[in-house]
């Protein structure tokens, strides 16, 4: 696995957002970004994320949350958004952590070590037990949620998106 950096997007990173955009070609927009709208300068984009990390003009229904883009080799693999806060919608799907990579990077553990360093960034936030959630029938990211000592509160049904959720609490006070 090449090396992956999990950071916050800059003004330089226009290309590479754009580019890493295009693997997602066909999904929900959501998997790659909240914010970023068809149509959208980038750098506005930017102001958005910076004004979301700080909790200022969130949309209703959003909490303040820091999205983190996984780099390797200049290319965008991937993105974790944490959730500062839960809010009712969070705490029955969402959690705290959410990520996503795109299909072509899939199998290579960057999804692992996204979640590696956002645990990272979420001591720094002081966030010291995090719910962490993932679709029943998501196997790799059960693995992953349970590699880094992920506790299963329960199961629930989603009604939105039909289907059995899984609910874990992982711990990261030192």
């Amino acid at each position: 696995m090449s090396k992956l950096t999990l950071r916050q997007l800059n003004k330089q990173d226009e290309d590479a957002f754009f580019e890493g955009l295009k693997e997602w070609d066909g999904e929900d927009l959501d998997w790659y970004t909240f914010s970023w709208k068809p149509g959208m300068p980038f750098s506005e984009m930017i102001t958005i994320l910076e004004n979301e990390f700080a909790g200022i003009d969130l949309l209703p229904g959003r909490v303040a949350h820091t999205m983190l883009y996984g780099f390797v080799e200049g290319k965008i693999v991937g993105r974790v958004s944490i959730r500062h806060s839960l809010n009712e919608h969070l705490r029955k799907r969402g959690g705290h952590i959410g990520y996503a990579v795109a299909k072509k990077f899939r199998k290579n553990g960057y999804a692992t070590e996204m979640v590696r360093q956002a645990l990272d960034h979420c001591r720094e936030l002081k966030i010291p037990k995090l719910m962490v959630t993932c679709a029943e029938d998501n196997v790799p990211s059960c693995k992953i949620i349970e590699r880094f000592d992920g506790k299963l509160e329960d199961k629930i049904w989603d009604d939105e998106d039909k289907e059995m959720i899984r609910r874990y609490w992982v711990s990261i006070e030192e």
